[in-house]
């Protein structure tokens, strides 16, 4: 069942589409248009932030860091998440591989996969879209949930562990 969702889905698209009599090929158009000028418009930054963080990790500069009782190791992670979900997924599987997933790193990254969101991201895409100059504040915020979640994914993986 589950290999006909997309075809179903994309089927029922078009039905509603033609019931409504809506060009339902413009429309895709106009949605691809507006995908590629999101993509255009935060692609540097997130380009920018892969780059340092992987210069930073192959440094071994991050290993030396200690912050709120998290070795380096989770830095890579705490600091990719609030960019891009898929970056953050390869530091996890990286962390699996390395220490294991039921390390007390395994766990803290666990929790913070499930507890953080792609602030910067999605904070940018939001922006684009509705045209806010001042986002200081909401980035401050949500910035403030991701370091919230770090502390505490530290202190219940050390009281499980």
């Amino acid at each position: 069942m589950t290999n006909y969702i997309i075809p179903i889905f994309i089927l029922l698209v078009l039905i509603i589409g033609i019931i409504e009599k809506k060009n339902i090929y413009n429309l895709f158009i106009e949605g691809a248009k507006e995908g590629l000028k999101t993509v255009y418009n935060i692609f540097p930054y997130i380009f920018a932030i892969t780059i340092i963080s992987g210069l930073l990790n192959s440094t071994k500069i991050l290993k030396t860091v200690n912050v709120f009782g998290i070795d380096g190791e989770l830095l890579p992670l705490i600091l990719m998440k609030p960019l891009s979900g898929g970056a953050s997924t390869s530091i996890v599987v990286d962390i699996f591989k390395n220490m294991g997933p039921d390390s007390f790193y395994g766990m803290v990254a666990s929790i913070l996969m499930a507890s953080t969101e792609t602030t910067l991201y999605v904070i940018s895409i939001i922006s684009s879209k509705v045209k806010i100059k001042d986002m200081k504040i909401v980035i401050i915020c949500g910035l403030i949930g991701d370091l919230t979640a770090v502390i505490v994914a530290s202190i219940i993986s050390k009281m499980i562990i």
